[in-house]
């Protein structure tokens, strides 16, 4: 029989040349040598030949970490951030939502700065209900009805846990409603 290459050499990159009733003849090319890749790096293929390369984040929520021998991906939690209003108004954040806990009713402004597919969550949960508020040039758009553009529209809950979810659809401006419960009364 034929001398073998050992597949236990786990730091080798083997061809195969020939494969016959469970015999592997191979030649090694080495690419994958400790002495190659960096600590967090992997093979990634591409063109000609492979490279080493390490995961990178773009930013947002996955967070890579690369070390000894290790890859750590790990997203952060969580992406929408609330806040339990419970004063009479709150100016929102972009990707933010917020529950209005008042007897009184709650007004909501929607933020004057936002990227196109920023997130705005409102939920009523106290008595008073919520109002959505607009700065000026801003216009929600809601089954085919546009609030009146600028700080005289708006969107208000009619019953105490309405709610509603809006996506920025041009930055800064307008606004679409993509979710809703209940009867909203659009201004």
């Amino acid at each position: 029989m034929a001398a073998q290459n050992s597949l236990n050499n786990r730091s080798s990159v083997f061809t195969v040349s020939t494969l016959t009733a469970g015999v592997v003849q191979s030649s090694s090319v080495g690419l994958l040598s400790s002495s190659n890749g960096s600590n967090g790096q992997i093979l990634i293929g591409g063109g000609a030949a492979p490279a080493w390369a390490n995961i990178t984040s773009s930013g947002g929520t996955v967070t890579v970490t690369n070390g000894a021998n290790t890859i750590d991906l790990s997203v952060s939690t969580p992406v929408l951030a609330w806040t339990d209003v419970t004063g009479t108004s709150q100016s929102a954040v972009v990707n933010s939502g917020y529950t209005t806990n008042n007897a009184g009713l709650v007004t909501v402004t929607l933020p004057s700065t936002a990227a196109y597919g920023s997130i705005v969550y409102v939920v009523g949960k106290g008595a008073g209900g919520w109002k959505v508020g607009q700065n000026a040039g801003q216009t929600v758009h809601f089954l085919g009805t546009n609030t009146t553009t600028g700080t005289g529209g708006s969107l208000a809950s009619t019953v105490q846990y309405d709610s509603v979810e809006l996506l920025c659809t041009i930055a800064n401006t307008d606004w679409t409603v993509i979710d809703s419960m209940g009867n909203i009364t659009i201004v």
